[in-house]
């Protein structure tokens, strides 16, 4: 019977799926704002592992880690969540999370979206990916169905935990009867996270509109040099129209980069870029994302 009741009174006081999906919002702008300053200033990690095996990585996933674990070891609950006033608590008992759930949360809150977030970048720029790769997207679909049925049942009042990483932890978010007690500095310095997380979202928001501007408006594609201009000998290596700039043979699955306006094969602008990161013809600076695959009526 005390068990039931423990039940019903962390049900009263459970936040809407609004304020959740809000906090989780929230939580997932730690990642993008981080890496976008960390590559600014140039910060990876960079070393040899073991033979030609080679990790460069970046220190995002790692600092994102840091902070979530941070507030759910003052707070009970993750960054967004500590926000919005949610607490994390078990289930059926009501009490706060013990030290080997905090890490668990911290952990699943991090890397599962990190992960994700890398298969699915491999997957889109068409990149060799291994079978266990696959299986791993397949098996994200899965959960990401199964979060779509439990946010479902949570919303209609038949489950008590909104997504199936909850279900598994036997948690809940609930509104806490009473403030975390916390010390002076802790809480300033908590405080302070959350005012330079969300600067770190202002500059991504203006790094990427700046970049808009630029591809838009102020880059001018490059024109093509005045065909008198050029020397005898250099007019028979010139690529003819519909070869490839690269290998100078008929394109294969045309590819044109958006920056500078050029086409070249798909597998020769990816290896070119791999090793340069540059257009070969123009030497802009470009990415993966500037490529766009071109389709023949």
């Amino acid at each position: 019977m005390a068990e039931a009741a423990n039940v019903r009174q962390n049900l009263q006081n459970v936040p809407s799926i609004f304020e959740i999906s809000a906090a989780e919002t929230l939580d997932n702008l730690i990642y993008p704002a981080l890496s976008k300053v960390f590559d600014y200033f140039g910060l990876r990690l960079d070393f040899k592992l073991w033979g030609n095996l080679r990790v460069r990585e970046e220190l995002s996933p790692i600092i994102t880690w840091i902070l979530q674990y941070l507030y759910l070891r003052k707070r009970a609950s993750s960054f967004g969540e500590s926000f919005y006033g949610l607490q994390r608590t078990a289930t059926l008992t009501g009490e706060l999370l013990t030290r080997q759930q905090q890490f668990t949360s911290a952990t699943l809150l991090t890397f599962l979206p990190y992960i994700e977030r890398k298969l699915r970048a491999r997957s889109v720029h068409h990149e060799n990916i291994y079978a266990w790769e696959s299986q791993l997207i397949n098996l994200f679909h899965v959960y990401n169905a199964s979060k779509a049925v439990h946010t479902f049942l949570y919303l209609i009042k038949y489950a008590t935990s909104h997504s199936p990483l909850f279900r598994a932890l036997h948690l809940t978010l609930r509104y806490p009867s009473e403030p975390p007690k916390e010390d002076k500095w802790t809480y300033i310095f908590l405080k302070m996270l959350e005012v330079l997380a969300f600067f770190l979202q202002f500059i991504q928001w203006w790094y990427s509109n700046d970049q808009r501007r630029k591809l838009g408006g102020t880059l001018q594609n490059p024109e093509a040099m005045p065909e008198r201009e050029l020397p005898k000998e250099l007019k028979e290596t010139l690529p003819k129209s519909g070869e490839c700039p690269v290998c100078l043979l008929p394109l294969q699955t045309p590819t044109a980069c958006a920056v500078s306006g050029y086409v070249y094969c798909w597998k020769c602008i990816v290896i070119h870029l791999k090793e340069h990161g540059t257009c070969p013809v123009t030497s802009y600076p470009i990415t993966i994302e500037d490529l766009v695959r071109i389709y023949e009526t």
